[in-house]
């Protein structure tokens, strides 16, 4: 039977169904196409690697064939040889359930689970107050449980992302543990499944193929392969699928689960240089409680001790500039800070209107609109082997945005190495290609050039598009050839180095430049960039992007789109620091040569890189292959070498930083940086990206000398761990970077003084707020002085200090009560019961905002009257008069000001709803 429908095929199959695609894109497909389709439970069980993924499948299975109830299950042949426990340790829990924390705690304790004060991984929970969150290995989501006393009061499921409750339930069926008891109680699928079920296989050849392939993997298992085939070959209706018109169903929810992923990086913790818009740097020591109310405290010169409320938090920045340089600390009484502030804010003031009139050139449409995507787009696109994150596809919809604008696009797509990047480039680069339009995609090395090279004409091997890579390795006379070609119009794409910006490269009808890792380009290539910018559209694909390009995109001169999921499958690379000391490295290098595996191994000082090779050589058997690059190569020896390194011919690969960008080896699963106090953080980052691009956990080793090592490196270390342990990627480091490498290139020598006096956070705020100014969009903050004469923070015991100053900053930065409403609920789902002073914390804040949209200068409690002082340039006397006649309120003309009895807040939300 000839099918390429399969979806619909399936929902009109009913009963028990087993499906075995031909492979996992058709298995992802399928998944995606049935679920929210069809009623039935849908079980996808694909090519498991991660223990944790296991045993969700293995308890979904189990929960599913315990039920007599009609399923879908589609398998892969991976998926068919695995085995799957029979059973597993379960527990009900119920609304009303009189369990209690205690007992719960010690059941989990007993499942191997870990106690943490936030859940972000499988076997983990945690107790805050009333509310206690588990992450159990079976389900999506873990579960969050409210308590009263010892029942269950509330319990749903919640979002890792967000943090927030997504789903309530009144019942939660969960297994609790990893461990099966009986050992050796196992089933195989079609073992379980041999009765009572339809098995449909498409392209059962392949199928078979597949299994032969598993045979000689695994020898001890051939005969119960080749009766399992024998099974499904019996037992199963068979499919012909034709996979090229198989349409893949368009994910519309493409929009982010609301909520915040708290990020440590930019948390400000104690003993941080901070700076107050007014005072300047000072040292944080902490939140100190003072009559009821919550402080920071910050030490300046000569012990002076600044105590600034809450609501001053938005006054105040985390401090980063230069490494190693002490910024200067001012007494409280002088006017140091604020004097340098005057004189440096005139400069401001002028970048300003330099980047408001990029922004209006910006704006002009000028540029080409593309076409909106063709049948040919839709097909090319469904060719993707892979499925695309969601990150992924949202970055792929604003590039097409941008193409079709008659806006000239200046798009920066940033994320991690082997997040894809290089797809979205494809998909534009065909796109432009359609309408007729010429494309230049430059790579800062050869090497990378030619592997872009690589890349893209495999994906395009069935489109009548041509494509060339101009780069050294051709000779003068290819090189000529390839010029011409590309001035009358005969290449479609061009790949290759900054060689494409000599005078004598042109173009017939260019439409779009794709850079890669732009912050690798000369001086002269930038310049000459800076010209073509403003006349064809320009894709930048990068990882870490250097401050200065993050910050024009966040300035608006640049847009920004940002890859920060991690592509389904992948394992995140293990990072350690490791002594300099031979028996070490030895040991790791044969840990992975052990597992079939291969290395690189960074050194990049080329005059001694032979004798590093010898080094490592006598470290590692004969048997073991050693070889190495570098930039002063040729080019073809470079491109043999890496060759051979790709066919597995070598086992270490020795080499300069030239591996940072673009080197993709699937094999290659370890990688050593030796002398990494030379290099920069992002450039770390980037080459231990290197490794663990398959579905092989991949290990990078940071050498460290701790004889020799300095601040820097320390600076380096600590900053790389906290990355990789707090997640954030590349975009993140970049913000890290700049502290470490200085941020005095951000944006022009002209305005390095201005960054070394208030540091990135607070100029950018600063900056920012200028260029409101200049536009005509400022509005001012009105100051309102609130004494409601009650106790207003947030307890220890109800939030732990790590979280409550980015509460603390959230609750401040909420401009409207939809907000304050929206945290409070959010506060409240998961930190529990909310105590009184956090109550009158959240009042305090209503009011506020009130105050605020009714033009209130000072609110403060008399007895039991409350004072209300207003502007008086935007008082309404009218209203007030009626209020006086009628006795509701009493004005003080002596105080500039009414007295009210009632409730402060019912009384300004009354008077704003009149207004």
């Amino acid at each position: 039977m000839l099918r390429n429908e399969i979806p619909e095929f399936l929902m009109e199959n009913r009963g028990k169904i087993i499906y075995i695609p031909s492979s996992n894109r058709n298995l992802d497909l399928y998944y995606e196409s049935l679920v929210g389709r069809d009623k039935r439970k849908i079980v996808k069980v694909d090519d498991l690697i991660e223990e944790e993924d296991f045993y969700r499948i293995n308890y979904q299975l189990i929960d599913v064939l315990k039920k007599q109830e009609e399923y879908i299950i589609l398998i892969s042949v991976e998926g068919l040889l695995r085995k799957y426990y029979c059973s597993g340790e379960v527990l009900e829990l119920n609304l009303g359930m009189g369990i209690g924390q205690r007992k719960l705690e010690e059941i989990l304790e007993n499942g191997g689970y870990r106690k943490s004060y936030m859940v972000s991984e499988r076997m983990e929970y945690s107790i805050r107050g009333d509310i206690m969150d588990i992450y159990p290995p079976s389900g999506d989501n873990p579960i969050r449980l409210e308590f009263y006393g010892n029942e269950i009061d509330r319990m749903g499921y919640f979002s890792l992302e967000s943090q927030k409750t997504i789903e309530k339930q009144g019942h939660i069926h969960m297994y609790i543990n990893k461990n099966n008891e009986n050992g050796i109680d196992f089933f195989h699928m079609l073992e379980k499944l041999s009765t009572g079920h339809k098995i449909l296989v498409e392209n059962l050849e392949l199928i078979k193929y597949k299994m032969e392939t598993g045979i000689l993997r695994e020898r001890d298992r051939e005969k119960e392969i080749r009766d399992l085939f024998k099974k499904i070959e019996n037992n199963s209706q068979h499919l012909e699928v034709i996979k090229s018109e198989i349409k893949r169903e368009k994910d519309k929810n493409t929009e982010i689960p609301e909520g915040v992923k708290y990020e440590k990086l930019s948390q400000i913790v104690v003993g941080d240089y901070i700076i107050h818009e007014k005072y300047g740097v000072g040292i944080y020591l902490g939140l100190e409680n003072i009559d009821g109310q919550d402080y920071l405290k910050i030490k300046y010169a000569d012990e002076d001790k600044l105590y600034v409320p809450l609501e001053g938090l938005k006054r105040i920045e985390r401090y980063i500039c230069e490494p190693g340089a002490v910024p200067s600390i001012y007494n409280l009484g002088t006017r140091g800070f604020k004097r340098r502030r005057e004189k440096l804010q005139k400069d401001m003031m002028e970048f300003a209107k330099e980047i408001i009139k990029i922004q209006a050139r910006r704006k002009i449409n000028n540029g080409y609109g593309f076409s909106r995507d063709t049948v040919w787009q839709e097909e090319f696109e469904e060719k993707f082997p892979y499925r695309e994150t969601r990150d992924q596809r949202r970055a792929i919809e604003d590039v097409k945005r941008d193409m079709e604008s008659p806006r000239i696009m200046d798009r920066i797509v940033c994320g991690d190495v082997g997040y894809g990047k290089t797809e979205v480039a494809i998909r534009a680069t065909f796109k432009a290609v359609m309408d007729g339009k010429q494309v230049l995609i430059m790579a800062p090395t050869t090497v990378l050039a030619q592997q872009h090279y690589e890349r893209f004409k495999k994906r395009f091997e069935d489109y009548p598009i041509t494509m060339e890579v101009l780069s050294r390795i051709k000779s003068e006379k290819q090189q000529d050839e390839i010029i011409n070609s590309l001035k009358n119009g005969t290449i479609d794409v061009i790949i290759g180095t900054h060689r494409l910006l000599s005078e004598d490269v042109g173009f017939k009808d260019l439409g779009l430049i794709v850079l890669d890792e732009e912050q690798k380009f000369g001086v002269k290539a930038k310049e000459k960039l800076k010209g073509i910018r403003e006349k064809v559209d320009i894709l930048t694909l990068t990882a870490t992007p250097i401050p200065r390009t993050l910050n024009l995109a966040l300035l608006g001169i640049r847009d920004i789109s940002i890859i920060e999921t991690a592509p389904e499958g992948r394992i995140p690379v293990e990072t350690s620091f490791i002594d300099s000391d031979k028996k070490i490295i030895r040991e790791k290098i044969m840990e992975e040569i052990a597992r079939e595996g291969q290395i690189f191994y960074i050194y990049n000082v080329v005059k001694s890189i032979e004798s590093k090779v010898k080094e490592i050589q006598e470290l590692v058997p004969k048997y073991v292959k050693v070889d190495y690059i570098h930039g002063k190569m040729s080019a073809q020896r470079i491109r043999r070498v890496l060759e051979e390194f790709e066919e597995g011919e070598i086992d270490i690969l020795v080499s300069s930083t030239i591996i940072e960008n673009g080197i993709d080896i699937e094999n290659a699963n370890s990688i050593f940086i030796e002398g990494m106090d030379k290099l920069g953080l992002s450039q770390v980052y980037q080459l231990r990206g290197r490794v663990g691009r398959g579905k092989v956990k991949g290990y990078c080793y940071l050498i460290v000398d701790s004889d020799k090592k300095g601040k820097k490196v320390q600076m380096r270390e600590d900053s790389l761990r906290e990355v990789t342990e707090n997640g954030g990627g590349g975009f993140q480091l970049s913000l890290e970077d700049m502290k470490i490498r200085g941020a005095g290139e951000i944006l022009g020598e002209q305005q390095h003084g201005a960054l070394e006096i208030f540091g990135y956070n607070l100029y950018m705020k600063l900056l920012k707020e200028e260029i409101t100014k200049v536009k005509g969009d400022y509005r001012e903050d009105l100051d309102i002085k609130i004494n409601l004469e009650e106790e207003a923070f947030i307890p220890n015991d109800y939030i732990n200090s790590d979280e409550k100053l980015i509460v603390y900053r959230r609750a401040m930065d909420s401009g409207t009560l939809k907000e304050l409403n929206s945290l409070k609920n959010e506060v409240r789902d998961r930190f529990g019961k909310i105590p009184k002073e956090v109550e009158n914390l959240f009042r305090f804040l209503r009011i506020k905002v009130l105050g605020r949209e009714t033009y209130v200068k000072e609110i403060r409690k008399e007895n039991d009257n409350y004072f209300i002082g207003f502007y008086e340039e935007k008082i309404k006397f009218e209203k007030l008069y009626k209020m006086i006649e009628t006795g509701r309120v009493k004005y003080s003309k002596k105080q500039g000001g009414i007295f009210i009895e009632e409730d402060i807040e019912e009384f300004l939300r009354e008077y704003k709803e009149e207004e």
